[in-house]
């Protein structure tokens, strides 16, 4: 790690802080956005030919079939270690259980006499997971992606994810999906899958919902496909983590806690939030030692989030509340706190925009993001003031359901009479009326 202090104080170095974070709010901008509409323009004109091309000059691999075969993700699952096979089905299991009780339910109530209502829950029919890989492989997004879509009760599920140089899937991410449910595997670059599953091609099926994390152009694609009349959740992008603490959390934990997020990649966010300046100094020197114990490659990238151009800090606010209230503006994708009971239930009072929130010295990023079996695919750069983490309930939709006795409409009818009036639609009116003197 560089030699250079990660502190900062607010409000005294707000302006470093703000330059520190300038891209936080800007996960993609329209240079961005105008080419991931050309890949979709070309997979709508050349279909598979055109995955491949971008595939070839994105990825640098040539693939000759975008589809894995059903034999070879069985393969997978077989060649799976019985640890990790373990792990990776209590997991499920995890994701499961938590994605049930997240499952929104049918309903129907009587509001006033002779008028019901209620919704009806159904599943989407199909949808296409996106599983990134450059980074290294995320099996853990594949497992609560899949498992989320098939607790939902989705009836088709296909996987894409970048191709390995031999133009395969990653073998642990095809096994886990496999054994979560997933019905069908695509590789190729990922603008250009998504683009498929929004249109649709003669290997990859359109769908109805697309969901995955990934960097700005996977962001700006979901942004596209949404366009196509394709559900998806917005602003899951590289990862961001603040740990909220004051002075009865261990400094040398929480230095390791400030690494778990940032050795995603160099462009993680990690950072800690105290009041406190012992807590706040303690750990920044502990974690030039946590860093140089890391093995490479995870070590260098350590070193560029903790380093001069990296988005990994330690602030130091004035007290409790102010702490907070600088969170709430960044609105992190995980937020960690540790800290006296007292100032939990006040952070917990106060904090309204974050990601998740994990509570406690025991439960660390990694609990959350491999075995609690809440969902760690959360919104990032700021988009957790209006959005949530994917879960079950992102794959099924509502239809509203209203029934009527005719005392009922005879009660409203003054209101469709006048509103329809009013509109210059004299069929709305007419339709209520007529049902009424008619019958």
């Amino acid at each position: 790690m560089q030699n250079r202090q990660l502190i900062y104080r607010i409000p005294e170095q707000a302006r470093e802080l703000a330059e520190r974070y300038k891209s936080h709010k800007t996960l993609f901008d329209r240079t961005v956005l105008s080419g991931v509409l050309a890949i979709f323009d070309e997979v709508g004109a050349d279909g598979d030919e055109a995955i491949k091309r971008r595939t070839l000059q994105h990825d640098q691999v040539e693939l000759k079939e975008l589809a894995l075969s059903e034999a070879y993700a069985k393969e997978c699952v077989a060649s799976l270690k019985p640890a990790m096979r373990d792990a990776v089905e209590r997991a499920i299991r995890h994701v499961a259980e938590v994605n049930r009780e997240m499952l929104p339910a049918s309903w129907e109530k009587e509001i006033r006499p002779g008028t019901i209502i209620g919704e009806k829950v159904s599943p989407l029919d199909a949808v296409g997971i996106w599983v990134p890989a450059r980074k290294g492989p995320l099996v853990s997004t594949a497992i609560m992606l899949v498992t989320a879509a098939k607790t939902a009760g989705v009836k088709r599920i296909i996987v894409g994810m970048p191709p390995l140089a031999n133009g395969l899937g990653d073998p642990g991410t095809v096994a886990a999906a496999t054994l979560a449910g997933a019905d069908q595997f695509v590789v190729g670059n990922g603008v250009s899958i998504i683009a498929a599953f929004a249109q649709g091609t003669s290997t990859v099926p359109e769908v109805d919902g697309i969901f995955g994390p990934g960097p700005g152009g996977i962001a700006a694609a979901l942004s596209m496909a949404m366009t196509y009349g394709k559900k998806s959740v917005l602003g899951i992008g590289p990862t961001e983590s603040i740990i909220l603490a004051d002075e009865t959390a261990d400094s040398r934990l929480t230095a390791y806690d400030l690494l778990n997020e940032a050795e995603h990649g160099p462009d993680s966010s990690a950072i800690l939030v105290t009041p406190s300046s012992a807590l706040a100094e303690k750990v920044e020197a502990m974690l030039r030692d946590c860093i140089e114990e890391t093995e490479e490659p995870r070590r260098t990238v350590l070193r560029q989030v903790f380093g001069p151009d990296g988005k990994g800090a330690i602030i130091i606010a004035p007290d409790w509340n102010a702490s907070c209230d600088w969170i709430n503006a960044f609105a992190p994708e995980h937020l960690l706190i540790k800290c006296a009971k007292m100032k939990e239930e006040l952070a917990l009072s106060r904090i309204r925009h974050a990601g998740e929130l994990l509570i406690g010295e025991y439960t660390p990023f990694s609990a959350a993001n491999y075995g609690i079996g809440i969902t760690a695919v959360l919104p990032t750069n700021h988009f957790a003031k209006a959005f949530s983490g994917v879960t079950s309930r992102d794959m099924v939709k509502q239809s509203t359901i209203g029934r009527l006795e005719r005392e009922a409409l005879a009660e409203l009818y003054p209101i469709i009479r006048e509103l329809g009036t009013y509109e210059q639609l004299p069929c709305h009116v007419r339709a209520a009326d007529k049902k009424l003197r008619e019958q």
